[in-house]
């Protein structure tokens, strides 16, 4: 049996439903795993011999050690209805993800993304030390202390706040009417940055591969503003070179990275994001990362 690539996640996902059609206007020989059914599956994974391998019992079944390269975009399986309706279901689910996720960590086969990759966005505070060694990153400070919160506001103009973790949030600007609510900042700390005028350029590196999108928008987070207006850049041969190292730092394969370019001449990255939604960029742009993808999981590309 000849080997193939894997996709799992949900159908209707367009970054999942972007890449299986490449897949399959490509000629890669390919395999897709609906979670709600996989979650439900029997799923067996094994180390033999240095390498791992597994099988899902689906129809036709499913045989890991033939996995070539996969894309991940699973999930919280605990949200699946299907897991949801019994205690026996939840237990299930929860032995198959576990199974899943011991081999994509273990493969030999290329993965789009590892879920120790995917860790460092799960803390921002971290994540910056190591973008630091790439780009400038905003002045920072995470802290449930409001005086401190004021002195930051005082030395910087105008800050903005936003989540720690890998949790979305609505990036914010932090106004006056803002202040009465810091009382809160004792129940849990949260993060505030200067604000950083500038042009937003979303930059998808996919393997080798690196695309970027300049964002007009006049939202503090354009994810939520209207009317961002968003078009295909080219970047500085330098910028596209360090976008490459952070990703392969990262131990990505893709990944979604948000900079800043000022009047100045500063490049600044607010984070890497390492599940994109390269999709809604695509859809605008017409740049084709998803054929980009396709082609790196079908082993033609490869990161460096």
């Amino acid at each position: 049996m000849t080997g193939f690539a894997l996709v799992l996640g949900l159908p209707h996902e367009p970054p999942v439903a972007a890449v299986l059609g490449q897949l399959a206007r490509l000629g890669v020989p390919h395999r897709f795993l609906d979670q709600r059914e996989l979650a439900v599956a029997d799923v067996s994974t094994w180390w033999e011999g240095g390498h791992a391998g597994g099988l899902v019992r689906v129809d036709p079944p499913v045989p890991l050690d033939r996995v070539t390269g996969v894309y991940t975009r699973l999930t919280s399986w605990t949200e699946l209805p299907v897991v949801r309706e019994s205690a026996e279901s939840l237990a299930k689910a929860m032995s198959v993800h576990h199974a899943l996720e011991a081999w994509l960590e273990s493969t030999e086969a290329r993965v789009v993304n590892r879920t120790s990759a995917n860790d460092s966005n799960n803390s921002k505070p971290y994540q910056a030390l190591i973008i630091r060694e790439h780009f400038e990153v905003p002045a920072t400070l995470v802290t449930n202390d409001p005086e401190q919160v004021h002195a930051f506001r005082e030395e910087h103009g105008r800050i903005i706040f936003k989540s720690i973790s890998g949790e979305r949030s609505i990036v914010t600007e932090f106004t006056e009417v803002d202040t009465a609510r810091l009382p809160l900042l004792e129940n849990c700390p949260v993060q505030f940055q200067e604000l950083v005028p500038g042009v937003d350029v979303r930059v998808h590196v996919v393997g080798p591969r690196v695309f970027a999108t300049a964002v007009d928008s006049e939202a503090t987070d354009y994810r939520y503003g209207p009317g961002a207006d968003m078009h295909a850049v080219v970047l500085p041969e330098q910028v596209e070179d360090e976008c490459r190292a952070l990703t392969r730092r990262l131990g990505l394969e893709m990944s979604g990275i948000d900079l800043r370019f000022t009047e100045d001449g500063r490049v600044v990255c607010f984070e890497v994001n390492p599940s994109p939604a390269y999709s809604a960029y695509e859809e605008v742009t017409g740049q084709p990362m998803a054929e980009a993808l396709a082609r790196h999981l079908g082993g033609h590309h490869s990161v460096g």
